[in-house]
């Protein structure tokens, strides 16, 4: 951050830095959200096993200034670079801001960057598209999910399935277990065979959304299709009714 706030100092102060200087910059902002992002992750972490307290507003304020500030700087900087560099360094600045929006889970934000790249001539890395439309699935952004998949029906069988999965799994990150459930069924229809840590993924999520909505007719529907397909064993569905206090347990 030392680096990126000498850069914005020298510009501010009237002075004209070299343009490969706004380059380096948000190189080393793509390196703090990097840094950043994993720190909230483990934060995150040791609250979820109790190992330290939930954050309060003054500590939560702070962290959101902080990644305000890191998404404040790429813009400026990348609006700089952009016009003292012109073409020359258009598709390397919304590359740095793709990994940054990324990285911070901006999606919408990332998607622009996509097409933003695409635009200056320089085509995103595949696996990166994939990460973008994962991040847009678990925002529940069907808008950006619809346009990411489009032109799939092109792509090879090996290359549909990377691009599915994500999608999948970023429907089970935001709780969209419907959603994922119809990923996974499409799946299926395609001849595209969901990894098993994918299938049991959704099965899993179909099981939180069984105790919380009391209906169970979505998880029977996947079960008998993989089952049919000998992709699962026997399994045992029960449900509990608390007014009745009744247990209803079928095999299937």
């Amino acid at each position: 951050m030392g680096a990126v706030k000498l850069v914005i100092e020298f510009k501010e102060c009237g002075l004209k830095p070299e343009v490969y200087s706004y380059l380096i910059a948000l190189t080393a902002l793509v390196k703090e959200q990097k840094e950043f992002s994993k720190a909230l992750r483990k934060l995150k972490g040791s609250m979820k096993s109790g190992l330290i307290a939930e954050l309060d507003d003054e500590c939560t304020r702070h962290i959101e200034n902080y990644q305000s500030d890191i998404i404040r700087n790429g813009a400026c900087l990348s609006d700089w670079a952009i016009q003292e560099g012109g073409s020359m360094t258009s598709g390397v600045v919304h590359e740095k801001l793709l990994a940054i929006y990324t990285c911070a889970g901006y999606g919408l934000k990332a998607e622009h960057e996509l097409w933003q790249m695409k635009i200056s001539g320089k085509e995103p890395d595949k696996e990166l598209c994939d990460v973008v439309l994962a991040i847009c699935a678990s925002q529940k952004e069907a808008g950006a999910v619809s346009r990411l998949l489009a032109g799939m029906e092109a792509m090879s069988a090996g290359r549909r399935k990377k691009t599915l999965s994500w999608l999948l799994r970023g429907y089970v990150k935001g709780g969209y277990y419907i959603d994922a459930t119809e990923t996974l069924m499409k799946m299926l229809d395609l001849g595209l065979c969901p990894d098993y840590i994918d299938r049991v993924a959704v099965l899993q999520g179909l099981g939180k959304s069984i105790q919380e909505s009391g209906s169970i007719e979505l998880y029977m529907k996947l079960c008998k299709r993989l089952s049919d397909m000998e992709l699962i064993g026997p399994c045992l569905v029960y449900l509990y009714i608390n007014r009745y206090k009744l247990w209803i347990v079928d095999m299937i």
